[in-house]
């Protein structure tokens, strides 16, 4: 029987075995190392006054990099539901970050827009998201960080859509 660490999951479905073991502590790890960036970006977002999570900030760096996507889009590219980006961008344009506007090709759906407030917002965070990358990764030279990322892409490959 396989154990359940050396298994591949893919969308909650197990597709094969591993052909080799898993070391324990590295799945672990990367939790912790994640769980820590998004605890550091929290306080950081929390003592610069924004009212927004880390899950927001990533929302607002999309909605920024791409005017006028679709809602749909935008909750592919965050792997969420439609109830759940529909409820952040209404949350979003309470806060008079983010506009909605019909799509003019296809008037069922709408376009997203960051306004001016909610740039300011994002700039703001992509300055925050910036000092804590550098924070979390300052123990690691140059070389390090090339061949962590590299290990990463690596591990990555073929399970992007």
């Amino acid at each position: 029987m396989v154990e359940p660490i050396n298994l591949i999951y893919t969308r909650f479905t197990v597709t094969e075995p591993m052909t080799h073991n898993v070391n324990p502590d590295l799945p672990q790890t990367l939790m912790k190392v994640l769980d820590h960036l998004r605890e550091r970006l929290q306080d950081e977002l929390c003592a610069e006054g924004i009212d927004l999570t880390p899950p927001d900030i990533r929302l607002l760096e999309l909605i920024g990099a791409d005017a006028g996507q679709s809602q749909q889009s935008l909750g592919r590219k965050m792997c969420r539901d439609k109830a759940l980006v529909t409820r952040k961008i209404r949350e979003m344009e309470t806060l008079g970050l983010v506009r909605r506007e019909r799509n003019p090709d296809d008037q069922r759906s709408f376009q997203l827009f960051l306004t001016e407030a909610g740039s300011r917002i994002d700039e703001r965070t992509q300055a925050i998201l910036a000092r804590t990358h550098d924070s979390l990764f300052a123990p690691l030279d140059d070389e390090e960080q090339r061949t962590l990322t590299q290990l990463l892409r690596q591990c990555l490959q073929g399970h992007v859509d």
